[in-house]
């Protein structure tokens, strides 16, 4: 079985029957790109959306646990790239999408609303996982690196990743930040830099 899997009990999952894998999902760390590799190896997906079902850890204690995480700061430049800037996901009225197009705004967006973490591409990615069951936590930073060991444990065939739904012409993360900015998102994602050891 292979199960694509957002959130603790009440997941986004999509299983495979041909194989004893679960895939934490995690939104902006490659998983278009890793969802491709799956479909050019064939490796079926019996649910091929990421839908919201139960999750019984104990039915899966067996299976191979593994999910990507990202420096919350990069992927939250992403994110808001992704979803704010160039295509608008979540339908904002123009004057109000005008203001969101300026990163400093759009933090302060996410940090007067109590639903902020709702949304799986702006949510806490800790939330998207089960820690207390999982075998392998790869990164974004090292993502083909990463890749290969999951898929060799996973009985997946490897070669070269092209990425998929990656920002052009983006410049380093970094560059968006001020100071007081970074602080800012810092204290949204306390929790994922404090677990997965991530520094600005």
């Amino acid at each position: 079985m292979f199960l694509h899997y957002i959130h603790q009990r009440v997941d986004i999952i999509s299983p495979c029957l041909m194989k004893k894998n679960i895939w934490f999902r995690v939104a902006k760390v490659g998983t278009r790109t890793f969802f491709h590799h799956l479909i050019r190896n064939q490796v079926r997906l019996d649910i091929r959306h990421a839908s919201f079902l139960y999750y019984p850890a104990n039915l899966y204690k067996d299976y191979f646990k593994f999910a990507f995480v990202r420096n919350p700061w990069d992927r939250l430049v992403s994110g808001w790239l992704d979803k704010i800037v160039h295509k608008n996901l979540f339908r904002f009225r123009e004057e109000e999408r005008q203001k969101l197009l300026a990163l400093q705004s759009f933090v302060d967006f996410l940090a007067h609303r109590q639903n902020i973490f709702n949304n799986r591409h702006f949510c806490l990615q800790s939330s998207l996982i089960d820690l207390n069951n999982i075998d392998f936590i790869g990164r974004m930073e090292s993502f083909e690196e990463d890749l290969v060991s999951i898929c060799t444990r996973a009985g997946i065939p490897h070669h070269h990743i092209k990425s998929k739904n990656v920002t052009k012409n983006r410049m380093d993360y970094r560059s968006y930040y001020s100071d007081e900015l970074a602080e800012t998102v810092s204290r949204l994602y306390r929790k994922d830099i404090q677990i997965f050891g991530y520094k600005f």
